[in-house]
């Protein structure tokens, strides 16, 4: 197998948090390639957020829109990388005589020439560094460099005017501290009175102020507002967001695009997961995990709730005096 790509093609189409993680692995192929050319195939919603130096050309796609501008665009490029499992990522290529197109099987088999069949072991390993395993085995590809240092794209000039306006009237010698308590689907979220019960201790403990992230499909979810306490809640953009959180000190929440961006602007964070498999999704750096893994875990790949029906009993267990341990542990770790 030829290893001098000329033009490289990765593609995610999956949830934002996993374009996030992703970076590791666009960053990781930069340097091994430094002077191939390397195109990034997100959704719209994503592209803003991983427009990044390295990555040549961001080919910006997602279901419904015309196919011909992007097979254009990617036509004839040397190899194709499917870092997620949708069924369209392995199609595109394919009409875009792509090659060599390697990635998870996940039911598109016809439209790779190298797939991979996911195992057991996608399950206990940090994702990126699965995809990499995945690429070995499929091409003979070994990725050298190291897929776990994840990246957004920089501020821009509005990003600084508006986080500059909503956080200038906070004590910059005051504990800064992130929390975005819902994520994709509420299997994956600590309680919400655990929540609440936390940061009561956690400002007894320390002078803070909590930052309330997260979209604006969230703004009606309830969650009582403290004094010390601004609801971001959908008022920012994503690079906006990530504005935000370079300028926290820590950050707190479960499983979820905001911890993984956190991750990538460098900010210590204390995560909750349950449903999820930390050893394959929780950042691998400046993180503090709290997990109670149970029988029926992880369930994400059958939907959630099976066979709990939706009760959760595994963010449950996370008790609020474990969180506040963990979190004093952090400060120690990575202190403000």
């Amino acid at each position: 197998m030829r290893m001098k790509f000329d033009k490289i093609l990765l593609l995610q189409q999956n949830a934002l948090g996993d374009v996030v993680l992703s970076t590791g692995m666009v960053r990781a192929i930069r340097e091994q390639f430094p002077t191939s050319k390397i195109a990034f195939l997100v959704s719209p919603q994503s592209a803003k957020l991983v427009d990044l130096s390295y990555i040549d050309e961001l080919v910006v796609y997602t279901k419904g829109m015309p196919l011909l501008p992007v097979i254009k665009k990617i036509w004839r490029y040397d190899v194709a990388i499917c870092l997620d499992f949708k069924y369209r990522s392995a199609f595109l290529p394919f009409l875009a005589r792509i090659p060599v197109r390697v990635g998870i099987t996940h039911k598109r088999k016809l439209f790779l020439t190298h797939p991979v069949d996911r195992t057991l072991r996608s399950e206990s390993i940090y994702f990126t560094k699965y995809l990499s395993e995945v690429i070995e085995q499929g091409i003979g590809l070994k990725i050298s460099a190291d897929v776990t240092r994840l990246d957004v794209a920089p501020a821009t000039e509005k990003d600084l005017a508006t986080v500059n306006r909503l956080m200038h009237d906070v004590d910059s010698t005051i504990m800064r501290i992130a929390i975005a308590p819902f994520s994709s689907t509420s299997m994956k979220d600590w309680p919400i009175r655990f929540y609440r019960d936390f940061m009561e201790q956690i400002s007894a403990k320390y002078r803070c102020h909590f930052y309330l992230i997260g979209g604006g499909d969230e703004k009606s979810k309830d969650f009582t507002l403290r004094e010390n306490m601004s609801d971001f809640r959908g008022i920012l953009t994503l690079t906006e967001t990530a504005e935000a959180l370079r300028r926290v000190d820590y950050f707190i929440g479960s499983c979820s695009a905001p911890l993984h961006i956190a991750t990538a602007v460098g900010i210590p964070a204390l995560a909750f997961y349950g449903p999820t498999s930390p050893q394959k999704w929780a950042p691998q750096h400046k993180c503090k995990v709290l997990s109670h893994p149970q029988p029926c875990g992880p369930c994400d790949r059958v939907g959630y709730g099976n066979p709990c029906n939706g009760d959760n009993v595994c963010m449950k267990l996370i008790s609020v005096e474990e969180a506040v341990h963990a979190f004093d542990e952090l400060c120690q770790s990575f202190p403000c």
